[in-house]
Formats: structure tokens, sequence, C-alpha cells
């Protein structure tokens, strides 16, 4: 079922196989990561505007695209999990149906968005006062982007079936494929076009649409049980149905952190351009931690999978706290390391505009400082969802982060407006959410670890007899 060269998380030692798994997904996420902020870069070498307009109004889109990709890109989540368990049963027949129904659902839910994201685009900008400097350029970049859905959820969809079945190289490559024509388009495009966040946004859509075709690619030529066959291609309503169950929380704990952020966004589009622009820097150089953060989250999901679904508490265990180690350590260094050197760093976004230096540095320091805590978070609400629980993710998300997030900006924000409080809401609601998602999860592993060892001993039980 395996080749050589894939990983079997049900076998051999752990932390060199759960670590072999990680670094590529790592590499590749902080790739398109820093193909992402080359978009921000070129903008902010190429915007003559006192104020970074061009940074700012691709800065106002942010939080209105990760609530819609982001959270569509949830559901993959139910295919990684459903995907794992049968990679972890090694049940073939399972497999392939999974394959299968989860591309034709990337595809239906990416047409769906694409024509709900271009309709509302100026709705979503008007819900989050965008700035007039802003706002046609926002338009226009939203549009666009939007138009590429489908490409984004069959390129996701299909790289976390490809890395589920062990095989983190290819989509690391076709990554930096896409990356690369990303960035020479931008470049070219911006050479050529007056309107600099529109070349941005049409070379992004360019080298998605390269993604969706080179997974798609692999996926009909793989010699493995994930090889998809379009003649044969179908949905079982089974699958799906176990899909949804764990995908469709997923997607909603996703989108309760882009719903509360849109309220933050439109908080900060109140301070202006510069202070949208900051930000916008400042989240760019997060999502280099963040790449790395998401890498432990991805290998954490699949290891603890794949062992519930071969049954082994013991590997269960272990691959809980060496995802938990390393979830720390690496928000921890990453996060407090980017954080010293802030100045010089987001100086390369923004050459031109010191005051945004000075606000993306101050975001940083509520947020990159301490990371870990998003860190442990992910790994905690991963390994829940592992055991099939993901509604119980977005409980924790709605009262910790959707909840406290809209009190602490309709409450305490108005009373004292500085961006010091409004960028500390991050802190306090991640801090709350760690607290009770580790209770949470002692409660569930006890008690699904128990149900494991119970059923083996009736197994063993009924043998003697």
């Amino acid at each position: 079922m395996l080749k050589n060269r894939d990983i079997d998380a049900t076998k051999g030692s752990i932390l060199p196989q759960f670590i072999k798994y990680a670094v590529p997904v790592a590499i590749g996420g902080l790739v398109q990561m820093l193909f992402n902020s080359a978009d921000m870069i070129v903008l902010g070498n190429f915007d003559n505007s006192p104020n970074s307009t061009s940074v700012a109004s691709v800065g106002a889109t942010a939080a209105i695209v990760s609530l819609v990709v982001q959270s569509a890109i949830g559901l993959s989540g139910g295919t990684q999990v459903v995907l794992a368990h049968a990679f972890g049963e090694k049940n073939r027949d399972k497999i392939r149906k999974t394959v299968d129904t989860s591309l034709l659902l990337a595809a239906a839910v990416g047409v769906i968005l694409t024509a709900v994201g271009v309709y509302f685009a100026d709705s979503f900008l008007d819900i989050t006062k965008c700035p007039a400097e802003c706002y046609q350029g926002a338009s226009v970049y939203l549009k666009i982007y939007f138009s590429g859905i489908p490409a984004i959820l069959v390129y996701n969809y299909g790289s976390a079936i490809i890395r589920t079945s062990g095989d983190t190289q290819r989509p690391l490559i076709y990554l930096v494929a896409c990356g690369l024509l990303n960035v020479v388009l931008n470049f070219a495009l911006c050479f050529v076009m007056e309107q600099k966040v529109a070349a941005v946004a049409i070379a992004t859509l360019v080298s998605q649409i390269l993604g969706a075709v080179l997974v798609v690619a692999r996926l009909l030529t793989v010699d493995n049980d994930c090889k998809m066959n379009f003649r044969h291609l179908m949905i079982d309503g089974t699958i799906l149905r176990k899909i949804l169950f764990i995908g469709i929380p997923s997607a909603l704990n996703s989108s309760l952190y882009s719903i509360s952020n849109l309220q933050i966004q439109s908080a900060i589009n109140s301070f202006g351009p510069s202070a949208m622009a900051g930000n916008t820097a400042g989240t760019n150089v997060e999502s280099w931690v963040s790449s790395f953060v998401n890498a432990v989250n991805v290998t954490c999901l699949t290891f603890v999978g794949q062992n519930i679904g071969a049954r082994n508490r013991e590997r269960i265990k272990k691959s809980f706290f060496v995802s938990l180690l390393l979830g720390f350590t690496v928000g921890f260094v990453l996060g407090e390391g980017l954080y010293i050197f802030g100045h010089p760093v987001l100086k390369i976004f923004l050459p031109r505009d010191p005051a945004a230096v000075e606000i993306g540095v101050l975001r940083m320091k509520y947020v990159l400082a301490v990371y870990f805590i998003a860190g442990l978070n992910g790994v905690l609400s991963n390994t829940i969802s592992a055991f099939g629980y993901s509604i119980i993710p977005m409980m924790n998300s709605i009262v910790s982060v959707l909840v406290l997030r809209f009190f602490w900006m309709t409450f305490i924000f108005p009373k004292y407006k500085t961006l010091d409080n409004l960028f500390f809401c991050y802190t306090v609601s991640w801090t709350i959410s760690l607290a009770v998602a580790s209770l949470l999860l002692t409660v569930i592993m006890s008690k699904s670890l128990k149900k494991m060892k119970n059923a083996e001993n009736e197994i063993i039980t009924v043998k003697q007899n």
C-alpha cells in the first residue's frame, strides 16, 4: 500500500518519522507564505503613495479572504481524519472512496463560494468599513482572488490526500513551482499594468490554478490506493457524511476566528492606511511562524489519527506528546526570534512608512511573542478532532474566541481605543482557549483510551474461551 519512501505512522520510532513528515509540510507552508509575502513586498516597493495604500488595500481583504477560504479549507480536516483512519485500518476500498468524495466536494464547494464571494465582495468591504482610498483596490483584489477558490480547494484537499498517504515531498515541490510562477508574474504584471493590486491578484490566481493542475495530475498517476480515475469518480454517501461530520465543525472553528477578526479588522481600519499596512505586514510575518506550527498540527492529526485507526494506545499517547513538545518549541523559538528582529524585517515590506513599521512591531508584541500558546492550542484541537470530536474545538472557539473577542471589541476596546488594547485581545482569547482545550482533551483521551483497552480485553477473553 505504501512505498518505501512513504511514511507509515503506525510503525517505527515516532520522533524521527514525525520530523521527517513535518519538515516538508513546514517548508511547503513557509514557501507558500513567503511567496504570499512577496505580493506585499512587491506592492510596497511599487507603491508610491504616502501611506502604503496598495498594501493597505490588500490588507483590507485579509479577514474576508480568511473567513471564506480558510473555512472551506477547514472541511479538508474531515478528509484527513477519515483518510488517516482508513490507512490505519488498511482499508483500501475506504481510501479510494474518500479520495473521490473529497475531490468532488472540494470542487463543488469552490464553485459555490466563488459565486457568493464575487457577488458579495463589496458588501464584505462595507461590513469591515474599508476606507475610501483603499476601497477600489480592495474590491478588485477580492473579486479576482475569489475567482480562484475552486483551484485553491482542489489543491488543498488534494495535497491533504497526498500527505496523509505518507508523501510530503510532492506538495512541497508543487508549492515551490507555484510560488516561483507567482513571483515572476508579480514583477512582470506590475511593470506592465497600471493597477498594481490587480496585477498581484492575477499573479496569485494563475499560480493557484497551476497548483490544482499539478495535484490532480499526481492523483491521476499515483501508484497506490489514492489513485483517482475520472471515469469512476463519484461521491460515496457514507464517506461524505463522515467527512462532513468531522469537517463542518472544523470549518466552523476556522470561521469563528475569521468572524471575530472581521470586527478587529474594522477597528484597525479606523486608525487609517498606515495602521492597516502595518497590521498586514505583521500578519504576513506571523504567517511564517504559523507555517511551522501548522505543520506540527497536520502531522499530529495524521499520526494520532492513523494510530487511532490501528487502535495502538501507546503510539497514540507518544504521538500526542511529541506533537505537544514540538508545537511549543516551534512557536516559542520562532515567535520570539522574529519579534526581536521585528523592525528590520518589517522594513522589507514597508520601506517608506516608518509609522506602519511601528504598528506592525506592536502587533508582534501581542501575537508573535506568545505564539507558543497558538502552537499548543493547535495540537490540542487537532488531537481532539483525530478522536472524532471535532464539534468540541468548535464549541471552545465559540466561547473563548468569538464570544470573548466580541465582548472585548464591544465593551472594553471602546473605553480604551488604543492599538495596544486591540492587539491584546488575541493574547487573552488564546490563553483562555488553551485552558479550556487542556481540560477537554484530558477527559476525551482518558475516555477513548479506556474504551480501546476494554475492547482489547474483550477480544482476549473471547479468544481464551
